[in-house]
């Protein structure tokens, strides 16, 4: 099947997904993570591509950088495989470590900009990991302390300064239409999601699921995961939290 063109920015600006294959834990540690870091920071200066924001969560990666879009692919080609290289030596991890090529979408406008860079830092708050000052895996850090990797100087311009960035920051905006790490899947209706997980957990029911033992239930998470449900369509049908839903792959019970 041929794979489709990725899309230009006129802006030059692109905000990156890289996720594990299977949706698997691509840094087991914090040592897996600086790795990484060093590695992005590198090849970044090698190809002139500027970074503005990025955050490293379990199984995936978001990225904000500012590169012509050929550059930008090369990097990331050459990001994934050296990394992935390291990631399976350490591990003893056979096989494909990244799902494919990565995902973008062009950052066209300030005010995007300025939403997708809120997205990136609060992915962490979301997925139930913590506050996001506190998220050490973040180029947040960076924006209210020394910058080290990141390009805070362009970002903190359009904003107006730090205080209407952290203003910014402060506030929610759970509609954003930002690519995430569920991009490309069919996700389904609100209806036709809850019979998926009643199929896939039967006879219990999905709103059993929070009140069950952790083995009981990580393996029904495990299995509405296998059924296409969404890490957020299983938060809402079972009130379990995203973080706990997120650690637990599709098919596997998880946890002790």
């Amino acid at each position: 099947m041929t794979r489709s063109p990725r899309k230009r920015s006129e802006s030059n600006v692109h905000h990156v997904v890289a996720r594990g294959t299977g949706r698997q834990i691509i840094f087991e540690n914090d040592r897996d993570r600086q790795t990484y870091l060093g590695m992005l920071s590198k090849l970044a200066e090698e190809h002139d591509c500027s970074l503005f924001a990025w955050c490293l969560m379990d199984n995936h990666v978001h990225l904000l950088v500012k590169a012509e879009t050929e550059q930008l692919s090369t990097m990331m080609k050459r990001l994934d495989s050296a990394y992935a290289i390291v990631f399976n030596m350490r591990n003893e991890h056979v096989g494909h470590l990244f799902q494919g090529r990565f995902k973008s979408e062009p950052v066209e406008s300030d005010a995007y900009l300025m939403t997708v860079v809120r997205y990136i830092h609060q992915n962490p708050e979301v997925a139930g990991l913590g506050a996001m000052r506190a998220y050490p895996w973040s180029s947040f850090p960076e924006y209210i302390g020394p910058a080290s990797i990141t390009d805070t100087a362009f970002v903190l311009s359009v904003f107006g300064g730090i205080e209407a960035f952290l203003d910014f920051h402060g506030e929610k905006d759970p509609s954003a239409p930002c690519i995430d790490e569920n991009r490309g899947r069919n996700l389904l209706d609100a209806s036709a999601a809850y019979a998926a997980a009643s199929k896939a957990i039967a006879p219990a029911k999905p709103g059993d699921v929070k009140g069950m033992p952790r083995r009981e239930r990580n393996a029904a998470i495990a299995r509405m995961r296998e059924a296409s449900l969404s890490v957020r369509q299983i938060e809402r049908l079972t009130g379990v939290s995203r973080g706990i839903i997120a650690r637990i792959p599709s098919g596997k019970a998880g946890g002790p």
